[in-house]
């Protein structure tokens, strides 16, 4: 599947907004691929006569394996790269392995939860590396409201000894045609450790937590 939405305004004011999202899922047997990738980037103008600045760089690329050892329960692999220009972290990677239990299946309600562990790699604005173990829980639950509407919930905390990296995707989807669909999605993300911001005329920490709305068309192949 694949999403993106864009907004635009001129005149008086001049700002842009993009998101982009993607997924693909490859199943056989008691074998199952996803790939998944994010971007939100944003731009404005201070006012008529200021050159556009970027405000806002996010992205997100992922890889999970997952073996199935029961029919509700599998073990996975997992892969996550994050990278935001404006927060107090240059790029996060994290390799996990774990087990998953399938807790819902209804038609209407879906719920698996992840438990695992394994090692992070990360470089600060300032140049400095984190190394270390992490845990990992990580949980998907998603409601079909309707034949044409859903609501999902994504969950994913890992947490090491020098950072715990939180990250909240709430998305409502309703039909348009087909398999197109549009989403609304707010994403919440934290850091438990930051850095001094030392760009600032007065320096302070970097904020632990940014936030995104994001309005969207996707479509299903």
């Amino acid at each position: 599947k694949l999403a993106g939405g864009y907004a635009k305004t001129s005149g008086n004011s001049d700002s842009s907004a993009a998101n982009f999202s993607g997924e693909g899922r490859y199943d056989k047997e008691r074998w199952h691929h996803i790939l998944g990738a994010t971007a939100v980037v944003a731009s404005s103008a201070e006012n008529r006569d200021s050159p556009t600045e970027t405000t806002a760089e996010s992205y997100w690329g992922g890889f999970k394996s997952q073996y199935d050892l029961a029919p509700a329960w599998y073990g996975f692999g997992s892969l996550d790269w994050y990278k935001d220009r404006f927060s107090a972290y240059d790029h996060q990677l994290y390799e996990a392995a774990g087990v998953g239990w399938r807790i819902l299946r209804s038609e209407a309600h879906r719920l698996d939860l992840e438990l695992g562990a394994g090692a992070k790699q990360a470089k600060q604005v300032s140049g400095d590396n984190q190394n270390e173990a992490i845990a990992l829980l990580r949980g998907l639950y998603t409601w079909q409201i309707s034949k044409n509407a859903a609501f999902v919930q994504k969950l994913a905390v890992l947490s090491g000894s020098d950072n715990t990296y939180t990250e909240s995707v709430s998305q409502l989807k309703a039909g348009v045609i087909g398999n197109l669909s549009m989403v609304l999605g707010y994403t919440w993300k934290h850091n438990s450790d930051v850095e001094i911001d030392t760009s600032l005329v007065t320096p302070r920490p970097f904020e632990k937590t940014d936030t995104y709305t994001t309005v969207s068309l996707e479509y299903v192949f």
